[in-house]
């Protein structure tokens, strides 16, 4: 009777040392995060904006709560008058393997390398990252640009009648400039009475627009480098004067003007 009562005894003692095939495994967790910065445009004249964005993502595997992300100006690096000096993103949950973005607008006084600084953190202060991005900031470029009209074959002609097409031809140079240009972008600005047809340039540029409006792609100028656009205008309407203006807004990508040049022509 006593060996009887022993047996359930032994055998709850080799069932309580089988460990389940299913069971969690001890581990440890990772509160970790990457932080990476880029600026657009990379080069801009001094006092020109450009957009400075940080992007923050959970390398851990657990969840991170009320990640805080901050962009700040560093090396003369500053936001806008108004803004926030620091701009910051909270992010209640940060899932592992998400990212999130945060953006904001900086600008520089003064020439040289500056730089705007990204970090994140979480609530618990475990995970933390930081990283900086660069900008060249230049001094104004020695910008020189002419606009004729021409004809279809090119000749400068100055008069033209209702229906006919012609060209104007924009010539940018960086003349006698130290340092490359920042990246640039040419805006054409038509009166009523013409009608953008097409564009042309070298070096990969395009240019494309309709109605009284045309814009070329970015470029850059290095020094004594220049660079010819071509337009081709379509003449709709005589005004009474007998006397349309064209502009052409020479422009950092960020939308600053450079530099402008207006060509008058005669249609009847």
């Amino acid at each position: 009777m006593r060996a009887t009562r022993l047996l359930p005894l032994a055998l709850l003692a080799v069932f309580a040392c089988v460990r389940p095939s299913d069971a969690a495994e001890p581990g440890c967790n990772r509160w970790d995060l990457e932080v990476t910065c880029t600026t657009n445009p990379p080069r801009v004249i001094v006092t020109d904006p450009f957009l400075a964005t940080v992007t923050v993502r959970n390398t851990g595997d657990v969840a991170l709560a009320n990640v805080t992300v901050q962009l700040r100006g560093d090396l003369g690096a500053h936001v806008p008058t108004g803004q926030p000096a620091q701009p910051s993103l909270v992010i209640e949950k940060l899932e592992p393997g998400e990212s999130k973005e945060l953006s904001a607008t900086f600008m520089s006084d003064s020439v040289g390398t500056t730089r705007v600084i990204g970090g994140a953190r979480d609530a618990l202060g475990w995970a933390a990252a930081n990283c900086a991005c660069t900008v060249d900031v230049i001094g104004l470029p020695a910008i020189q640009s002419e606009m004729t009209d021409k004809d279809l074959q090119g000749t400068e002609k100055g008069i033209f009648v209702v229906g006919e097409s012609f060209t104007y031809v924009l010539e940018v140079q960086n003349d006698a400039g130290t340092t490359v240009t920042p990246d640039l972008k040419v805006v054409y600005t038509l009166p009523k009475e013409l009608e953008f047809v097409s564009g042309t340039a070298g070096s990969g540029v395009t240019i494309t627009g309709s109605g009284q409006t045309a814009e070329t792609s970015q470029f850059a100028l290095t020094p004594n480098q220049s660079m010819v656009l071509t337009i081709t205008v379509k003449a709709l309407a005589a005004p009474a004067s007998n006397l349309v203006q064209t502009r052409a807004s020479i422009q950092t990508t960020g939308g600053v003007e450079v530099a402008e040049e207006t060509e008058s022509t005669t249609v009847k």
